[in-house]
């Protein structure tokens, strides 16, 4: 027979041993899985602001490369249309052409509307030839400000789902005309 004071050494672990040792386990394991669920979604957040902030950046470079494309010695500006009006060179018939960069957010009236915000969708398009092809998307809105009456104009890109914002000035050379 066995007596109580040889029980203590014997080797192995009592059932409250392994009980709070598997409660200590179970709550390190799930902080970590709440800790990495919480890591996740905020990259993932970080990674969607960082688009949209693109997103405003590449409308900037898209409009800039399109006003120096254009013929930028008779680019002129209309405050009350938030229009762009200059000329394009055609190689093949080698003329100028006008083209029209419409920032109001209405649906493009002229024929050569070459980039234009659509206010509705919140993209920004290329109308060259009536293809009304999307360039860049999520924009909020697009402002247009005459700093220098006739001289400077600031335009505004809004992100649709950040407070992000950018902007770039365009020098115009052209008298004002008003149609």
């Amino acid at each position: 027979m066995m007596k109580n004071n040889q029980r203590c050494y014997e080797k192995g672990l009592t059932l409250i041993e392994v009980m709070i040792s598997f409660s200590l386990l179970s709550l390190l394991l799930m902080t970590m899985a709440t800790g990495s669920v919480f890591l996740q979604k905020n990259s993932q957040e970080q990674i969607d602001r960082l688009r949209h902030e693109q997103n405003i950046r590449h409308a900037i470079i898209a409009i800039e490369k399109r006003i120096q494309q254009s013929n930028q010695q008779r680019l002129a500006y209309r405050s009350n249309q938030s229009l762009f009006v200059s000329e394009l060179y055609d190689e093949k018939t080698s003329q100028w052409y006008p083209v029209y960069l419409q920032f109001d957010g209405e649906n493009p009236k002229k024929t050569n509307t070459w980039l234009y915000f659509h206010r509705n969708s919140g993209t920004l398009r290329v109308n060259l030839k009536g293809e009304h092809n999307v360039l860049i998307s999520g924009i909020g809105r697009i402002e247009t400000d005459e700093v220098i009456p006739g001289r400077l104009v600031r335009i505004t890109i809004y992100c649709r789902n950040t407070d992000y914002q950018a902007y770039t000035d365009v020098r115009l050379n052209w008298p004002v005309e008003e149609t």
